[in-house]
C-alpha cells in the first residue's frame, strides 16, 4: 500500500473547573485502520461531526494523532517534525474544502500556485513561472490568470487554482477534503471530471472526504463509512 493507517486515534480533551482539569475526551477518531493502494481512490463518507475531516488532517499530518500509526510510502510519518515532515509534504498534498478561504485574496494566482516551489526551493524564478503555466493548462485555466487575484474568479476557477497548487510538486498522494461542497451543480461536475482526468494523467492516489454521495459515486474505488469516530 502507498498509505497504511493502523488504529489511528485523535482525542480532544474536555476540561472544566477553575483549574481546567481534563474531565473526559472527545474521541473524534477512535481506532481507524485502512490501506490505500497506489493509483486508488478511497472515499470516507459520514455525517457532519463523525470525525472524517479530523482523520484527513491526521493522515496529512496537519494534526498530530493521539495514537496509532500512519505509514506513507514505506515511511512512518506518525510523529515526524522539521525537515522530515517537510520532505513528506512534497509527496502528500491537500485540497481544502473552501477555495475562497484557502487562497490568499491579496496574492496573484501565479504567486499562489508557485508557492510550494518556493517553500521547497525548487527551480529558478523562470523555471517556476514555466511550471505555473503548465499547471494552469492542466487544470484548464488560461495562463494569463496568473496575473489575476482570487476575488475575480468564480468558485470553480478558485478550486482549479487550489488543485494546481497542490499538484505543482508532482505529489503521489492527495487528500481532497470536501472538494466540491462550495460549488454549484455544474461546477461540481466539472471538478469531478477534472480530478478523474488528473488522476489518470499523473497516476495520483486520492483520499476523498465527503458527505456527497454523488461525488463519491463518480470518483471512488472503495468507500469507508465513519460514525462516531469509527470506520
Amino acid at each position: 500500500p502507498l498509505l497504511t493507517v493502523r488504529d489511528l486515534e485523535k482525542h480532544f480533551p474536555i476540561t472544566g473547573g477553575l483549574l481546567k482539569r481534563t474531565k473526559d475526551y472527545v474521541r473524534a477518531v477512535d481506532g481507524v485502520s485502512f490501506d490505500i493502494q497506489e493509483g486508488e481512490t478511497l472515499a470516507i463518507v459520514g455525517e457532519s461531526g463523525c470525525g472524517k475531516t479530523t482523520l484527513a488532517k491526521c493522515v496529512a499530518r496537519l494534526q498530530r494523532p493521539s495514537g496509532g500509526e500512519v505509514v506513507f510510502d514505506g515511511q512512518d510519518i506518525t510523529n515526524p517534525s522539521g525537515r522530515s515532515l517537510k520532505s513528506v509534504r512534497r509527496n502528500l498534498q491537500v485540497v481544502y474544502q473552501d477555495p475562497t478561504s484557502s487562497l490568499n485574496p491579496r496574492r496573484r494566482i501565479g504567486k499562489i500556485v508557485a508557492e510550494p516551489l518556493v517553500v521547497h526551493d525548487i527551480g529558478s524564478a523562470a523555471e517556476r513561472q514555466h511550471r505555473v503555466d503548465e499547471m494552469l493548462n492542466h487544470v484548464d485555466l488560461p495562463t494569463d490568470f496568473k496575473h489575476r487575484y482570487p476575488p475575480s474568479l468564480s468558485g470553480g476557477q478558485k478550486q482549479r487554482v487550489a488543485i494546481a497548487r497542490a499538484l505543482i510538486l508532482n505529489p503521489k498522494f492527495v487528500v481532497l477534503d470536501e472538494p466540491t461542497s462550495a460549488l454549484d451543480v455544474s461546477g461540481q461536475a466539472k471538478i469531478i471530471a477534472l480530478l478523474n482526468d488528473l488522476q489518470e494523467e499523473f497516476n495520483l492516489t486520492y483520499l476523498v472526504i465527503s458527505h456527497d454521495l454523488s461525488l463519491v459515486k463518480n470518483v471512488a474505488d472503495r468507500i469507508g463509512v465513519m460514525y462516531l469516530g469509527k470506520l
